[in-house]
């Protein structure tokens, strides 16, 4: 029987190393930016084409950030977030009592308004 992602996960977090733990958070926080920016395109009824054309952001790169494969500058969100006629909400997650950041706490939330 085939194992489902959420099995995988759970052994996959378990043998993780410190080091393969940021990696697989920098990649979760990478896939989140992604993540918001296709929800508000689409919340916006627009394609990545017509993203494209309003913002000077190619198809192809837009594509690229919404699977997390790409991490947009700071300019090319900010061109994204104008031709969508929206705002950008970045939250930093607060630091336990010893000054750490909480493994459980995501590096990035992110909400395009």
């Amino acid at each position: 029987m085939p194992k489902t992602f959420a099995q995988y996960t759970v052994e996959r977090d378990a043998t993780l190393t410190a080091e393969g733990a940021t990696a697989v958070r920098v990649f979760d926080a990478a896939y989140a930016v992604g993540a918001a920016l296709a929800g508000a395109r689409r919340a916006r009824h627009l394609t990545q084409t017509e993203l494209a054309r309003q913002s000077g952001v190619t198809q192809a790169d837009i594509s690229r950030i919404e699977r997390g494969q790409l991490t947009p500058t700071t300019p090319t969100m900010l061109k994204l977030i104008e031709a969508m006629h929206g705002q950008l909400a970045v939250i930093i997650p607060a630091l336990d009592a010893g000054g750490e950041l909480s493994q459980r706490e995501p590096l990035v939330a992110l909400s395009l308004l």
